[in-house]
């Protein structure tokens, strides 16, 4: 059975969320380096190559508390960790004006809004550079930390879109433009109108969370048989009454359009007899995770709360066959 695993956006909200997933599964016994095939967008484009190139599942739970070796253990320090990751690109008013008009054209071209955004004249787009914030210190710290190439196993796709026509690029696959590993996860969390796209190959790309928040599809298309999805921006009810916490209303509607999206992907995978099991935050989560993913936050809350949320998942979702193939017990897909 060829396995696949998928891991969603979410941004530092996100990393905190996938944390705590990967430990409850290792804790259950379920070892997501089995997969033959790894799809990461945005905040899971991070975990998924670091992943795939040598970090163990419970190393990000590690990081999360700073008992990792990489990891900053002073709570302040963590703090202006997150304060580098928005150091201003604009020093004046009017450099300020001038990124924010490219930010939205950067919003509105990656999404596919801007017909004809590829004729516009290079020298127009470079007087409205679009990105508020610097990400050279994210960029730095992935070619410190990971390879320059693909891994051979298992198959890593780093999703991105370009930012003149919307369309996604997994990074990875055979017919994608050839990539630094650093460069791809840096263009698939570069979102748009908050940091600068990442040029590639003469072509700008940002955050392919604008296009799905997971790419589940891809996992499909690559003859993947069992998936397992951690989706940070969707959510599970806690029962069959309604939404009746007023905290979580906010957060409900801001995931309301990855949450259809990501229900869409799976339906169209089972449809065509593909297993799937999601891990996804339960609405009480959402009172930790807000509606702000990029927010500087206690790291370890929202570990702890996905670590405890996905045990609670995992109690519905036992003898799942996708959860089954990515168990201990399960023989290993011969090469």
């Amino acid at each position: 059975m060829k396995l696949g695993l998928v891991l969603g956006g979410g941004g530092l909200i996100g990393l905190g969320y996938h944390a705590g997933v990967l430990k409850a599964l290792a804790d259950e016994g379920i070892d997501v380096k089995r997969a033959d095939v790894i799809v990461g967008t945005s905040a899971g484009s991070i975990v998924a190559s670091y992943l795939a190139t040598g970090w163990d599942q419970t190393d990000f739970y590690e990081y999360t508390h700073g008992r990792h070796p990489k990891a900053l253990r002073d709570p302040d320090e963590q703090r202006q960790e997150v304060s580098r990751l928005f150091h201003p690109l604009y020093r004046s008013r009017t450099e300020r004006v001038r990124r924010s008009v490219g930010s939205l054209f950067a919003m509105a071209s990656s999404r596919g809004y801007v017909p004809g955004a590829e004729r516009i004249p290079a020298r127009i787009r470079n007087a409205f550079p679009s990105g508020m914030y610097s990400t050279d210190e994210t960029r730095l710290r992935l070619h410190d930390d990971l390879p320059q190439g693909f891994p051979d196993t298992p198959e890593l796709l780093i999703c991105a879109a370009d930012l003149l026509t919307g369309r996604r690029t997994p990074f990875g696959a055979p017919d994608a433009p050839a990539a630094a590993l650093p460069d791809a996860v840096a263009a698939s969390c570069a979102i748009p109108g908050i940091f600068p796209p990442v040029d590639v190959a003469g072509r700008s790309y940002v955050d392919g969370g604008i296009v799905s928040a997971t790419s589940l599809d891809l996992a499909v298309d690559r003859g993947c048989e069992a998936i397992l999805c951690i989706a940070p921006l969707g959510y599970r009810k806690d029962g069959p009454t309604p939404v009746r916490d007023p905290r979580q209303w906010a957060p409900v509607v801001v995931r309301s359009a990855f949450a259809r999206s990501l229900r869409r992907e799976v339906r169209a995978a089972r449809a065509g007899g593909v297993s799937v099991a999601v891990l996804r935050p339960w609405l009480s989560d959402l009172v930790v995770h807000g509606t702000n993913s990029m927010r500087h936050h206690d790291r370890v809350a929202v570990a702890e709360g996905a670590r405890a949320g996905t045990i609670r998942a995992l109690g519905a979702l036992r003898q799942h066959p996708a959860l089954d193939a990515f168990g201990s017990h399960a023989p290993r897909r011969s090469s």
